[in-house]
């Protein structure tokens, strides 16, 4: 991250005459600068029977680093002007709607279990949310109301909703003057500064976000702040190793893992920040001047501040969660046994540790969280399949996961002596205890895929019936707990790895964490798959008991050893990845990256009579902001190209500030975004706020090089033309943003495209947009019972069927977790059992 700013005028313009030039403020660079070189500015055109005869102008190299901003008067007087401006627009009518909005259905839930100690799952790290718990706990939030639905009444439950949203209202508002300072830093004058504030202050994208209980806000604002502080930085690498120096290059580390801590979308500051890092080390590996001893110093300076302490923070974040929420949870089941056992209140599992022929097992699959081997008496549907009895992966204990080891078929063990021990490179069969069938595989494709190598696992058998080879599996032990003698030569429950090889078709039992179809009660698909990694192929023991061992014998046990602090943290990580890599879907109001920077469509997030609230940005801020970017591209470019020419252009004076400056930030846009065009997962609009912050800036510097020749006067004006357009969309979208009341013809000339789906039928004169009337209960007579005449009410379809029943709605909406984690809208919504055997599940 480089620039240069001489001479400039206040207006950052540079005096004629002057080449760009860069000097501490001391007047002095620090030792191993780099000395000035010569390069030619203008070369006439190639003649046929001449070279080019090159004009040669010295000039001064830029060293690497910015002018120290000195903080004027002026400055501190905008800075304040700025942020009661940005409080005012983030903070106004903060209380409306006085319903939950969108995502506020799971942060402000998991604020609630944070208050309750109790443990939760949420594919995104801690920070944001502990900050709204904290934040709840201090208003006077008992943790109690639930935030299960959009549109519940939080006046009605004395939820102190006002001041969860006032704390992401004010981190907006934040980056306002976090903007400016960051502009200023970057040697631009106070007007381009002023600029970029204000298109960051009125971006209704950003309002809008800012304004809910919603994670993107804190995300922003570390954000911004990393980028602040690393710009403040580069101002001060004049003065290495100083005090000033160490402050900003550690707080640099410190907001990069608070905003690591919010959301994942912030791990890419680290190619960010880590290829301007590379940049400067390698330049200084290029000055002769500087001691190998000294460029070590640099280095681990740098490796500390953005390497150790981000990692420190974002781990620290994650002992204060852990720590907070130490009692168990109805989420705690989607993770290992070793983590659940560390909660309170967890149950702990205490099992026979050996396994013998004629043990009942009840298997877990080892690396993944879907749960236990299972079978129930239903027959597999679909087309390529036998129409046997399922098996599938069932995730809680149930009297259908119970298998009994028997030898293999055609084969006995001799139990004269005693209960004979399962070995590594035993061939034994799995019966199921409740249906009698035995676990089988054959030559048939699952229910999932058609993969030639993949084979159905079913149920077979039936009365009278001994079986058949294809029922043989192999125990291959994969490791034992070395703490425990013979856990890797005798299976032994809990502490043995395994796999189950297929002695026909040599393939082995496999997760495949496919959901199945409604008519398999939607378990996870399990089959038999040949060359697959052990990773789903994995697993162990939870439970064994034999019925024939002697009474009052010594019987040794196993369990759990609960997970130390830092195995939870790599575990639920993992689990997070997982989670998120899983979130494909077809939610309504996902949209892929290349829809974002023009703004193809915004996401809805509430409807009421008269209003809503639609999450779209300010049209003239993405669009100018994307047109910056263009024109960065094509100026860098000619630059490069005419550089080849050895035509140096100084843009007016403004080449290497430009250059470096809006440099810097096109990198860190393209860091912010192109990398989610890698991502298979559902995405959403709110996923670009971070890299349109940086377009911002680019848009900000792109202007002041386009005006920075022009007269004063006119300068101005094209400053105040700007402001004016970008107040004017944020006017006309306000009505989105604030949740006002307005008209259905005024909500239909705000589709500037013809993309943006607003319902418009809120708005006043629209078909939502009046309050509608209660329904009365509707009741039928039904047939008399014992000569008694009864009325019952109608079912839920008959009653929405019937013309004169309105059924109120607030939006109908699917909900998301802020990160495309489809949930089901809360209305009727039966249930499904997830087994529905005839025997009795004893679901736990």
């Amino acid at each position: 991250m480089t620039v240069g700013m001489d001479q400039a005028d206040r207006h950052g313009h540079q005096p004629k005459g002057h080449s760009m030039q860069l000097a501490s403020p001391r007047g002095r660079r620090e030792k191993g600068a780099v000395p000035k070189i010569s390069k030619g500015d203008f070369a006439p055109k190639d003649t046929e029977n001449s070279p080019a005869v090159v004009s040669i102008e010295s000039f001064e190299y830029t060293p690497a680093y910015f002018a120290r901003w000195k903080v004027s008067a002026s400055d501190w007087m905008l800075l304040l002007v700025i942020s009661m401006a940005a409080v005012v627009v983030r903070c106004y009518k903060l209380s409306n709607p006085a319903n939950v909005v969108f995502d506020e259905v799971h942060f402000g839930k998991f604020a609630g279990k944070y208050l309750n100690s109790t443990y939760f799952f949420d594919l995104h790290p801690p920070l944001a949310k502990m900050m709204f718990a904290a934040v709840g706990r201090l208003a006077g939030y008992d943790g109690v109301f639930d935030f299960k639905s959009i549109g519940l009444d939080y006046i009605a439950a004395n939820v102190p909703y006002v001041a969860m949203r006032l704390m992401p209202a004010l981190l907006g508002a934040a980056t306002v003057p976090a903007t400016y300072a960051t502009v200023r830093a970057c040697g631009y004058a106070m007007d381009t500064a002023a600029l970029a504030a204000l298109l960051v202050c009125v971006e209704n994208g950003l309002v809008t976000q800012s304004r809910l209980i919603l994670l993107d806000s804190p995300l922003v604002f570390f954000t911004v702040l990393t980028l602040l502080c690393w710009s403040m930085f580069w101002t001060v690498q004049d003065r290495p190793f100083s005090r000033v120096w160490w402050a900003w290059l550690l707080a640099t580390g410190l907001t990069m893992g608070c905003a690591a801590s919010c959301k994942w979308v912030a791990f890419f500051l680290i190619p960010t920040i880590g290829l301007s890092t590379l940049h400067d080390l390698w330049d200084k590996i290029a000055d002769q001047s500087l001691s190998p001893a000294r460029w070590s110093m640099h280095f681990g300076a740098r490796a500390i501040a953005l390497i150790c302490v981000p990692v420190a923070v974002y781990i620290g974040w994650f002992y204060v969660h852990f720590a907070v929420l130490s009692t168990t949870g109805g989420d705690a089941a989607a993770l290992s046994p070793e983590f659940q056992v560390s909660l309170d209140g967890a149950k702990q599992m205490v099992t026979d540790r050996d396994v013998y022929y004629g043990s009942e097992i009840r298997m877990r699959s080892t690396n993944a969280r879907s749960g236990f081997l299972h079978s129930h008496l239903h027959p597999w549907q679909h087309d390529k399949g036998s129409g046997q009895q399922q098996v599938t992966i069932y995730s809680y204990a149930d009297a259908n996961n119970v298998w009994v080891v028997e030898p293999a078929y055609n084969r006995t063990v001799d139990t004269s002596q005693g209960l004979v021990p399962v070995r590594n490179g035993d061939v034994l069969r799995l019966r199921h205890k409740t249906t009698g069938r035995f676990l089988h595989s054959h030559d048939k494709r699952p229910a999932m895929s058609n993969d030639k190598n993949k084979f159905e696992l079913s149920g077979y058998g039936f009365a009278n019936f001994s079986g058949d080879s294809n029922d043989n599996f192999r125990v291959d032990i994969l490791e034992g707990d070395p703490a425990i003698q013979g856990s890797a030569t005798e299976l032994q429950s809990i502490y043995s790895r395994f796999r189950l090889v297929h002695t026909n078709l040599h393939c082995m039992v496999f997760n495949s964490r496919k959901k199945l179809p409604k008519w398999a009660f939607e378990q996870i698909e399990v089959n038999c798959m040949r060359n697959c990694l052990p990773r789903m192929s994995t697993w162990h023991v939870e439970h064994a008991f034999h019925p024939n061992t002697t009474a009052g014998a010594p019987v040794r046990k196993a369990s759990y050893r609960p997970l130390g602090m830092l195995g939870k943290i790599w575990e639920y990580n993992k689990l997070m990845a997982d989670s998120n890599q899983n979130l494909i879907g077809d939610h309504s109001f996902a949209a892929r990256p290349q829809h974002w920077p023009w703004l193809r469509r915004g996401t809805a997030y509430w409807g009421g009579p008269g209003r809503l609230i639609y999450q779209l940005g300010n049209p003239l801020i993405w669009w100018g902001s994307l047109a910056a970017l263009a024109v960065f591209a094509t100026v860098r470019m000619v630059l490069f190209l005419l550089d080849k020419r050895r035509i140096r252009l100084q843009l007016g004076g403004q080449r290497n500030q430009y250059i470096s400056g809006a440099g810097f930030f096109a990198l860190a846009w393209t860091c912010h975004y192109v990398p989610f065009f890698l991502m298979g997962r559902e995405l959403f609009t709110h996923h670009y706020f971070p890299a349109l912050w940086m377009a911002i800036i680019v848009m900000a510097f792109t202007v002041d090089l386009v005006t920075c020749r022009l007269p004063r006067l006119l300068r101005s004006a094209v400053y105040v033309a700007v402001a004016a357009a970008v107040l004017h969309a944020f006017h006309t979208f306000s009505y989105i943003t604030y949740a006002r009341t307005w008209t259905k013809d005024a909500c239909l000339r705000a589709k500037w495209l013809p993309t943006w789906d607003l319902d418009c039928e809120h708005a006043i004169g629209g078909l939502k947009g009046t309050v509608p009337p209660v329904a009365e209960p509707v009741f039928v007579d039904s047939k008399p019972e014992n000569g008694v005449d009864q009325a019952v009410p109608k079912a839920a379809d008959q009653v929405s069927n019937d013309p004169k029943y309105v059924q109120p709605e607030f939006i109908n909406l699917p909900l998301d977790n802020g990160s495309g984690n489809k949930m089901i809208q809360p209305q009727l919504v039966q249930a499904l059992p997830a087994d529905n055997d005839d025997q009795a599940h004893n679901e736990l």
